[in-house]
């Protein structure tokens, strides 16, 4: 079976799916990656083959989520949100899109895997005329299906079933909507309008997923809240977990040998350009501790740009082997982005997670609800709230417990062998 994935130039979008295709591949499936240049190197490596994106959906989008994150040191504000949302998901689409028919005329794949922000295979998809190949949703955040309690996505609200919460989230879900879901839906529409194609069934990213033939989400069913409807596209299919690969500090085995306690502490691949968020906060909340052994990781950005001293309790990596590491770790601290956390539970580690923008209130929210972690809302955590969360962690065995049911789960969780939906094509 040839098989096309799908990807825009975002690093942990694009992650997940390299893993999908490196596991069709030794499958013995025909793969390609249509995506960003800078992912060519990673491709080619595995032997698989690379299809860039149009320069203006690469290079453009890449370009703007530079500046938006060079110009915003702390949360943005609604109008800037819009504004750069637009230019990373909506303008690029028509580009996308078209780039994407010529790559099937190319490459003829059977299935085409299109990560959630992949908005290029829309028109195909309304398109009725369309002899298209089938189509896989991959998630790469939280569920954006309706939730049973009428909860808007976003904002992270809890799951409830008391009739005045409800009644509350259905005002917070009128709020969203109005001011971020509706502008985004609005543009698009524009834009399918131009083609000759007819506008989206709900709104943008939500469409995504309604419009493929199936939904693959890569985590466990206790992780994502109730759904208004049930699903039947939907397939929980586990963890896509990465090859390992970086380094793996000798001092983490010493330490865990003498009873120290591990930290972990990352701010990813892309929020990482100020790393006194994160960073800096853990080493001067911890750095006293003898107990603990700190391992604080750049996402490969140089180990100098660590606005702090490094304690006698910490050392630093660019680029950890989590696959080695996170068996030994006790707690992992980071921004709550979706393939970190899934991957971290997976592992049975319990999470101090924080940051407000982007999906990091609706993966930490799951956070909160399962019980595996505690969530820190805000963008700049202090280091003495970084401390009481982690000594919390530490001093209650149900946060570990409930992390361990996790990977438990999610060692059970595997994709199912057969696909009506894409059986049927």
């Amino acid at each position: 079976m040839k098989v096309l994935l799908a990807s825009i130039p975002m690093t942990g979008h694009f992650n997940p799916i390299l893993v999908a295709a490196r596991i069709l591949k030794e499958s013995s499936h025909e793969t390609a990656i249509y995506t960003s240049t800078i992912f060519r190197d990673k491709i080619e490596k595995t032997e698989i083959r690379f299809i860039p994106l149009p320069e203006d959906a690469d290079q453009g989008v890449r370009d703007l989520i530079a500046s938006f994150l060079s110009k915003h040191k702390v949360t943005a504000g609604l109008e800037d949100i819009l504004k750069v949302f637009q230019g990373i998901f909506v303008d690029p689409m028509i580009s996308q899109y078209r780039g994407l028919q010529s790559t099937l005329k190319e490459f003829p794949a059977d299935v085409v895997i299109h990560e959630t922000c992949f908005i290029g295979v829309i028109p195909m998809l309304l398109d009725p005329s369309s002899e298209r190949p089938a189509s896989v949703y991959l998630g790469v955040i939280p569920l954006r299906l309706e939730r049973a309690d009428g909860a808007p996505w976003g904002p992270g609200l809890l799951p409830t079933e008391d009739p005045e919460k409800r009644k509350e989230h259905a005002e917070a879900a009128r709020s969203v909507d109005e001011t971020k879901e509706l502008p985004l839906r609005r543009a698009a529409d524009e834009l399918l309008a131009e083609i000759g194609l007819p506008p989206l069934p709900t709104f943008l990213l939500r469409s995504v997923a309604v419009l493929a033939d199936l939904i693959l989400q890569p985590c466990i069913p206790s992780f994502e809240f109730p759904l208004r409807e049930p699903e039947e596209r939907l397939h929980f299919i586990g963890g896509l977990l990465p090859n390992g690969a970086g380094d793996v500090p000798a001092e983490i085995k010493k330490a865990k040998k003498a009873g120290r306690k591990i930290v972990l502490v990352s701010q990813g691949t892309i929020a990482n350009n100020d790393l006194g968020k994160l960073l800096a906060p853990t080493i001067q909340g911890l750095g006293d501790r003898e107990d603990l052994l700190i391992l604080a990781t750049t996402g490969g950005k140089p180990i100098e740009n660590i606005p702090c001293e490094l304690t006698s309790n910490t050392i630093a990596s660019k680029f950890p082997d989590f696959s080695k590491i996170l068996p030994d770790a006790d707690v992992q601290i980071a921004f709550g982005g979706y393939g970190t956390v899934t991957q971290t539970l997976s592992f049975g580690v319990p999470m101090v997670v924080a940051r407000m923008s982007d999906d990091k209130p609706e993966v930490s929210a799951r956070v909160t609800w399962t019980g595996t972690g505690i969530y820190l809302p805000t963008d700049t955590p202090r280091p003495e709230q970084v401390r009481d969360a982690v000594d919390q962690i530490l001093a209650k065995p149900e946060y570990r417990a409930r992390a361990m049911e996790m990977a438990r789960e999610f060692a059970l969780t595997i994709l199912p062998k057969s696909c009506p939906s894409c059986s049927r094509r």
